[in-house]
């Protein structure tokens, strides 16, 4: 069950990305990935995303561009794009940003699971963070590990209070 204060933050990220015109959604996963069933594999979800839809055109060309190398190989491959495309890519939605907020404290092993989840499933992560115990700095050095690790992850890490003065700069803290 979520707080009062966690809805207050949650309603000021959508409305953000409201207002810099993405569509939102929370507890995203990737439309492919439902498909799966939750008891025999990790399904993960984002907190908030905000998207673009991807235009029926563009979703038409792939789909006649995959359906076109399928004939060339003579591939009965059920998994769409010939495992061009990872499972996890929803191919509705362009320019994917992903939120997760983390509001207690928590082991620096379940942020980089966060990392991991918003690097791999969005073009830019955000982790919003309240600073219990040197959460923040605890989790800026696990994003610059795993980038260390596994290339650039994308994914910054921001306390409540940066989140607030970033409002104010964008002048649009009295709307959100």
């Amino acid at each position: 069950m979520r707080s009062d204060y966690e809805e207050v933050i949650r309603e000021k990220i959508k409305n953000l990305g409201k207002i810099l015109g993405f569509e939102v959604e929370e507890e995203w996963t990737p439309e492919p990935l439902k498909e799966e069933s939750r008891q025999e594999v990790y399904i993960p979800k984002i907190d908030i995303v905000w998207y673009k839809k991807a235009s029926p055109h563009f979703i038409k060309f792939l789909k006649i561009v995959s359906d076109t190398m399928k004939k060339k190989v003579g591939s009965k491959d059920s998994e769409g794009y010939l495992g061009v495309l990872p499972r996890y890519c929803d191919i509705d939605k362009e320019v994917i940003i992903g939120f997760e907020l983390e509001l207690t404290d928590r082991p620096t092993k379940y942020i980089l699971g966060d990392i991991a989840n918003l690097s791999r499933m969005c073009d830019y992560g955000f982790i919003i963070i309240r600073d219990i115990e040197n959460l923040v700095k605890r989790s800026i050095k696990a994003s610059k590990a795993f980038s260390l690790l596994h290339g650039a992850s994308r994914v910054f890490v921001i306390n409540l209070n940066d989140l607030e003065i970033i409002l104010q700069h964008l002048r649009i803290s009295d709307r959100v």
